[in-house]
């Protein structure tokens, strides 16, 4: 994936013939693919969505977690933009103030924004993993597999130049579904860019092939099929829950008392 100052969104192309700004190639960045695409300067956006959710207006570093445009295709399920007030490192592993979360479904392709709000950022350390939690309600549509009376708990991890998200999906007090992304930042140059392409050549392609393909899988399989909130009749559970979202608080206590000593914060939900 890459990690992106957005300071420096325009200072990618120089980096490689393969990666651009604005056009196609094997890389490529486009602002329309991120959060409110209408407003032309993207840490612009991040700053008012941040502001009208918490007060404070961003004045640190904002770096984006993400992954561009593989030959003109794109599919982030979650693009994550971490927030940090001026003098912190995410270098050094300090705890942002704030992190908003940009979830898009398929195949519809809605967004929804979830903005996370850290209590007490921490300072970074190298040798010791600071832990960040928040528990809170769904609020959009993400899977015909899951239903939309479910919990988030997703907890962020920083130790230095890592990063581990791990997020759990709950229902009925029970785990339904858990995903972890572990991240280890390094340099943007020409070296790790091309290091990755010999990777992950086709990463957003391979991507979304392995979604359809677990949905075939699920379905066969007689997984139950939940329609989509905005398609169920008024009378039924989750009928457009979500839609109207500007703002709500849908944070919700842990479900486990002996978590209540990691950190804990306020989620507000936004359709966009």
């Amino acid at each position: 994936m890459l990690c992106l100052d957005l300071d420096e969104w325009t200072e990618i192309s120089p980096h490689s013939p393969f990666f651009s700004n604005g056009r196609f190639n094997w890389l490529s960045l486009y602002r329309e693919d991120y959060l409110d695409p209408h407003i032309p300067d993207l840490r612009t956006a991040v700053e008012n969505r941040v502001q009208a959710a918490t007060g404070w207006r961003p004045d640190g570093q904002i770096q984006l977690i993400t992954h561009p445009r593989y030959l003109g295709y794109v599919f982030n399920p979650v693009s994550f933009y971490l927030c940090y007030s001026p003098g912190q490192s995410p270098a050094r592993g300090d705890t942002p103030r704030a992190i908003l979360a940009q979830i898009t479904n398929t195949p519809w392709k809605q967004r929804h924004v979830y903005c996370l709000e850290c209590q007490q950022p921490q300072a970074g350390s190298a040798d010791q993993w600071h832990t960040a939690q928040f528990h809170f309600s769904k609020r959009f549509h993400v899977s015909p597999f899951n239903d939309m009376e479910q919990h988030y708990q997703w907890l962020f991890s920083f130790r230095g130049p890592d990063l581990r998200i791990h997020m759990n999906v709950n229902e009925s007090d029970r785990k339904h579904f858990d995903a972890t992304l572990v991240v280890r930042r390094q340099p943007l140059d020409r070296k790790s860019i091309h290091e990755s392409l010999r990777r992950f050549p086709l990463e957003t392609l391979k991507g979304t092939a392995g979604i359809y393909w677990n949905a075939l899988r699920l379905k066969l399989k007689g997984a139950p099929f939940y329609d989509h909130p905005d398609k169920r009749q008024p009378e039924s559970p989750g009928f457009r829950k979500g839609t109207g979202d500007r703002g709500e608080d849908v944070s919700e206590p842990p479900e486990n008392p002996s978590q209540s000593d990691r950190q804990t914060a306020r989620v507000s939900s936004w359709r966009t």
